[in-house]
């Protein structure tokens, strides 16, 4: 299983002697972590900056000198747990997008996620406070698969009418409902296979076959 740099980093700083006040960006570390941990048992709406602060073992006071409300807490939290990564350019759609897949399914995996996500879709449909939150998640996870929709359209690889959100809609969105609601796992073959019929859906060639 997958393990977010934030989540690294604390154990990091949980096994390292502290001598003094700890450097800025290690207590960063803590109190994502324990806003993970507050709103995995709270909620969104349940979380509270006492209960964060409480946990990360810190005083209000350190958490507002850094974020100047909760939901700007929030929305950092929710970064630090999906860091993007670096765009691959094999040349094919198909790898490109394959390879986009298989890191949002793996970042689905993440104990992290798994915390934050489903209280976050929860409480996203009646407050647009989250909402704002849960579009920054979903931008940095989708933005490599964004991009192997528009390297392959420009390439004519694909159709050119090719939406590259709503292609991404469709790959994402499968992967979201298979874990989040039917709570099964979703191994290499079955992310390929899903992955084939996004491709065949826009393909140029297919196209091209089915109209002559």
């Amino acid at each position: 299983m997958a393990i977010t740099a934030a989540s690294a980093h604390v154990r990091a700083v949980r096994r390292a002697p502290r001598r003094g006040r700890p450097r800025d960006d290690r207590l960063d570390a803590v109190i994502v972590e324990a806003t993970i941990a507050e709103v995995g048992a709270k909620g969104w709406a349940g979380a509270t900056v006492e209960g964060i602060a409480a946990r990360a073992g810190v005083g209000r006071g350190s958490i507002y000198r850094r974020w100047a409300s909760k939901q700007e807490l929030f929305q950092h939290a929710a970064a630090a747990v999906t860091r993007p990564s670096e765009d691959v350019d094999t040349g094919s759609f198909a790898d490109d997008l394959l390879t986009a897949a298989l890191r949002m399914a793996d970042t689905l995996t993440q104990p992290e996620i798994a915390a934050l996500l489903p209280p976050l879709l929860a409480e996203a449909a009646n407050d647009g406070a989250i909402r704002e939150t849960l579009k920054s998640f979903v931008a940095q996870s989708r933005r490599q698969a964004i991009g192997a929709v528009e390297r392959a359209r420009q390439r004519g690889e694909i159709l050119r009418s090719t939406d590259a959100e709503m292609l991404v809609d469709m790959l994402a969105g499968a992967l979201v409902y298979r874990r989040l609601l039917l709570g099964a796992t979703t191994d290499a073959a079955d992310i390929r296979a899903l992955v084939r019929q996004v491709v065949r859906s826009c393909s140029a060639r297919t196209s091209t076959e089915e109209d002559a």
